[in-house]
């Protein structure tokens, strides 16, 4: 099994990568001779392994992409595929928290100087703006 220790000489050794679509995600297959052979990237660029966004499945992705490659759909409004890299309130490093996750809202996070309740201010905000797009929940204005 080939072990690469950079990634243009992993890229260098690879014969054939796959690139298919996979919910909000793009999965590589580097083959059978990569170990590990299948990567998760997400639509930021970072790769679900150690490597992170130095990943060689990164590069494979903007290839794939570069080459009229299908992207992977966008989630919906206030779902997060994955925890933000920075919190959507203050800016800082945000981490995944399990205890925060649910099938609805996605993964859960932490921000690392707020802590949870950045992350549901962020909720708040994302259901305020669905408030305010749905037209079935404004009031009704009368004219007199």
């Amino acid at each position: 099994m080939f072990m690469a220790s950079t990634p243009t000489e992993f890229l260098e050794h690879l014969q054939e990568t796959l690139v298919t679509i996979e919910g909000y995600f793009c999965r590589v297959d580097f083959g059978p001779e990569v170990s590990p052979r299948f990567h998760v990237v997400d639509r930021d660029q970072r790769c679900s392994c150690p490597l992170g966004e130095s990943c060689p499945a990164v590069l494979a992705v903007i290839e794939y992409l570069a080459a009229g490659g299908e992207p992977p759909p966008e989630p919906p409004v206030g779902y997060y595929p994955v925890a933000p890299i920075q919190c959507p309130i203050c800016g800082a490093a945000a981490f995944f928290d399990l205890k925060l996750s649910s099938r609805v809202r996605g993964a859960g996070w932490r921000c690392s100087q707020g802590g949870s309740v950045h992350y549901w201010e962020d909720r708040g905000r994302i259901l305020a703006e669905k408030f305010a797009q749905n037209r079935l929940l404004k009031p009704i204005q009368s004219d007199t």
